[in-house]
Order: structure tokens, then sequence, then C-alpha cells
């Protein structure tokens, strides 16, 4: 199908459901899981090809500066609290399937302000928020329902999780629904989170607005020692891609882009699209090597997940609205994972709490106007970094991980094919035709919008930064999005007043709830064989 004869140019409107409004908008909010800058093909590249995804950022807004944690669990406890993970004592390494900690539970969570509202709340997918107490999860937590898996990852076939303990190896079934294990479920994992996010959404009763979070586990390895997993057929179609680890996971990410053709294509079918927000967005940067490494690509930024490096901290991210004052444009501001509470509140015309380091973007986004956020600060003290951006510049101390604070993922961009025209591929995806069928297609002015996403570096630095506990790196990441050029030295000024508020901020930390270790109490062989809760 030729994009050019079906390409309507973009119907403006004003945003019309304003706060007095008794309709409020559902809200759908896809997260992916270690997902790379470089492996959406709306940031530029066209090996692997996400027509969907592209769809909605090029016909809602693409985020050019959305900032997360650098790992998983710090990450979803910012985004559901809305504040920085050390306010919550939830910083440093992911939760273990044997560990007992979890968000406060005198900290409200993102689906409860919804529900306090007269939402339905629904999570599929991963938690990796507590899981070792009832009042941990998800149910208990502000979800009228839930079907995922709890920790960090899932095989994504037998939905086990294996955990190494000093006698052994220690496996079981990972995947509930509710507070039930779903011994009955089959099929490819992603396949599973979809077709359940789908029913939730045909089950609805549109007189309520939906609130839904669809948390995959795509495309997160499935274990530290488990190869990564895609159906044969899709890795088939993808044989262009020169690298064979590489080729899979671009066939987890397929799989991913897939199913968020599906999501919107059933909020068409319902006839709530044109009310509904969509999100989407990553957690943390790729984990192009290391344990759980999946072969994502951050390039050409500096680090990987668990670096404060961009590679690790500057994700994709996107939202679409049918009712945004500005839509098809790319938004160069600062925005941070803890701004999603407070935005979307004030996009359903919910006053937001004061009490947090979020910022409310909504009128920034919706607008096309400068961010409301200045400043952004990472502070793990578990593995021992900590960094501030303010304004234009970035500062990182401490001693991160030094293999996760290169240069990686160059190497896997070899084609040894063509990839599918790029153009014809968006014009024949669910949400293209989805789109189009209630008038909100965009035209070829996407291409240009995709040309400012390209993020290009200098190559010619000679000498890498790396800070320490007695030294910093300071970078203007405006100017230096690739981290190569140290200075410190030219601004010491600068480095001192930024190093003051880092202070003033690490004096705010709460101590991670407990450290990373294992009770015997929560072996699966004590619990059916599986991961289920095991302090009450």
């Amino acid at each position: 199908m030729g994009i050019l004869s079906v390409l309507p140019v973009l119907i403006f409107t004003g945003f019309i459901a304003s706060y007095c409004d008794a309709s409020k908008p559902n809200i759908v909010f896809i997260l992916a899981d270690d997902l790379g800058w470089n492996d959406v093909s709306f940031h530029g590249s066209d090996q692997i090809l996400t027509p969907n995804i592209d769809s909605l950022a090029y016909s809602g807004v693409a985020f050019g500066r959305y900032y997360s944690h650098a790992i998983c669990t710090p990450s979803r406890a910012a985004l559901l609290t809305g504040k920085y993970s050390y306010k919550t004592g939830m910083q440093g390494n992911p939760l273990g399937m044997s560990e007992d900690r979890s968000i406060p539970t005198n900290v409200r969570l993102l689906p409860q302000y919804f529900k306090d509202v007269g939402y339905s709340t629904h999570l599929v997918g991963k938690w990796h928020a507590g899981s070792s107490r009832r009042e941990y999860l998800p149910t208990s937590r502000g979800f009228d329902t839930y079907i995922g898996h709890r920790g960090g990852y899932i095989d994504y076939y037998e939905y086990t999780v294996t955990e190494v303990w000093e006698d052994g190896p220690v496996s079981g079934l990972a995947l509930f629904r509710n507070l039930s294990a779903a011994w009955d479920v089959e099929g490819y994992i992603t396949d599973v989170y979809t077709d359940e996010a789908v029913k939730v959404i045909d089950d609805h009763d549109s007189s309520n607005p939906l609130f839904l979070m669809v948390t995959h586990n795509a495309p997160h390895a499935g274990g530290d020692t488990v190869v990564l997993q895609a159906p044969p057929e899709v890795v088939r179609e993808l044989r262009y891609i020169e690298s064979p680890d590489r080729r899979m996971y671009a066939a987890m990410v397929k799989k991913l882009d897939d199913s968020v053709g599906d999501i919107v294509r059933a909020l068409q079918d319902k006839g709530i699209l044109e009310n509904t927000i969509i999100v989407f967005a990553a957690d943390n940067g790729g984990m192009t090597t290391g344990l759980f490494a999946n072969y994502a690509s951050n390039y050409p930024l500096r680090g990987i997940k668990m670096s404060p490096y961009e590679g690790g901290v500057r994700v994709v991210g996107l939202l679409w609205s049918a009712n945004l004052n500005n839509t098809n444009h790319y938004w160069d501001g600062y925005m941070h994972v803890t701004d999603w509470l407070p935005t979307l509140l004030s996009a359903a015309g919910v006053e937001p709490p004061t009490d947090i380091d979020g910022v409310d973007q909504w009128e920034s986004i919706n607008s096309n106007t400068a961010s409301q956020r200045k400043t952004m600060v990472e502070i793990d003290d578990y593995t021992g970094y900590a960094s501030i951006t303010y304004g234009e510049y970035k500062m990182i101390t401490g001693e991160p991980i030094q293999s996760h604070s290169e240069y990686l993922g160059g190497d896997l961009r070899g084609l040894i094919g063509s990839p599918p025209s790029y153009i014809d591929t968006i014009a024949d995806s669910k949400v293209f035709g989805a789109l189009h069928s209630i008038g909100r297609t965009f035209d070829m002015d996407f291409l240009g919008l995709r040309n400012k996403t390209i993020i290009n570096c200098d190559a010619s630095a000679t000498s890498i930064c790396y800070p320490s506990n007695d030294t910093v790196c300071l970078f203007n990441i405006i100017e230096d999005p690739c981290e190569t050029t140290d200075l410190s030295s030219t601004y010491p000024e600068l480095v001192t007043t930024m190093q003051a508020l880092l202070d003033i901020e690490m004096s705010k930390r709460i101590p991670r709830i407990a450290p990373a270790s294992i009770d015997r109490m929560s072996a699966p062989s004590l619990h059916n064989y599986t991961w289920d809760t095991w302090i009450n």
C-alpha cells in the first residue's frame, strides 16, 4: 500500500477534555523493559523497524530528552510514586525474587490516585516492586486486577524464574493472576500479555474511565543463563540483520511493536481510542552486555543499563492523544520518570500531590512549550555513584561500573541484506490504520521529525573521563550528548554549585530498605513450586 495515497494532513484540534469535564480520558501506559535508545526506528535506524510505535510518535509527541533511573526496580518505584527512588529506599540493584522489601506501603501509588477518582485500574505484566508479602502485591496497591510476573524477568515460554543460591539453582513458576498461580496460561509471554491487555479493553465498562498499565518483559532477557527467546518464524523474517544475537533481540522487539499495534486496534474497536492517552516508554537503557545481556543498543550514547551515562538513563518515550493542542512534534524538554504521576493526573483533571519530586509537564507537552524541569538526580548508593543534571550540564561522581560506562552497540548495526521499506511498513501498521480510521494520521513531514531524533556525536575525543569517589566528570549534554569531553576543570564554580545541590539530595536519602539477601523461606519448593508470597 502506498503511503502517499492514504496519508492525510493531520487535523489539529484543541484539547477538549477540560478539568471540569466529567468525561475523563482513558490512560494506557505501555512500558518496555531494557529497550535501547537505538532500538526504535523513529530514532533513525532501519535495522529494527517499529512501525506501530513510530506511528504513535509521529502523530503524537516524541520525547527527545526523556530520562529514567538506570535500573528496573528504581525506575518502576519512581514511576509509581512520583518520587526519586532514593526517597523511598528503592535505589540500587533490582529486587530479587527471594528478597523481603517493597515500596513502603504508606506511600501512595499511581493507580491509587486514579482509583480514587473513579478509574478502573488494571496491570498486565511486570511488577518488580515487592512480592514477599500480600500487602506488597499490585491488587493491594491500587490495581483492581493483575496478571503478570512479580519479579524482574520471566522465561518467555515456561514462565519460570531461576535464582542461583549457594547450594545450587532454585526455580519456580513466576506468573500469577491476581493472587493465584497462573498454571493454565500458554504461549509466548509477549503475546500472553497482549491478549490479556486486549481482554481488559474489550471487557471494560466504558461508563468509567480506564487506567491500564502494560509492563512487558520484552525485550529483557528471560534469565541470566537463558538465551534470548523469540518465535522462530519472526527471527527468520529478520535474516538481513548480521548478528544472530541481535537478530533474536530484534524479533523480541518486533513482537513488542506488534503488541502496541494490537492494543491500539483494541482501543479503536472498543470506540474509545479518541478519548485515550497512550504512553510508550522504556524503563531504562538497554543491556548490551553483562549480566542479563540482551544485545540492545543505546548507540551512539555512552553507557548502558546500570550506569548514570546517557545510554543508561536517556530512554525511549512518547505520548499520544487525539486531543493534544500540538501533535506531530518532537519535544526536546527534560522529562523524568517521576513526572508521569503528576502529568497524567493533571491530564485527567486531578490535582497532583505536592509531596513528590515529579513535575507536572502536561501543559508543556500539550502546547509544545518549555519543560518545567531544570534538574534531575540519579543516586545509587549501593553501586556507588551519583549524578546531577543542572540545566545543560551533567556531573557524575563516584565509581560506576566501568564495563557499563563505555561506548557499546556500534558493532551490532551490521546488515547482510535490505530491510523492508520503512514508509510502506508504517502504512501497513495496525496503529496507522487505526489512526487513519479516526482521521488522526500524519503527512510526509514525519520524516523530518525522524531526522530530529538522530543523535550525532563528536568522534574525535581521545581522552574519556571516568569519575571516582574524589573526582567528578562534567559534561554539557546538550552540545555533547555522548559525554566525550570533561569540562570540570573549565567550570570549577559550576562543579561546586552542582556538588552542593547533589549533597542536599544525598542528605534526603532513605537507606535501602534491606540489603540484597536471600530468604530461604521463599524457596518455590515450599510453595507448590511457585514464587509466591511467603511472609504473612
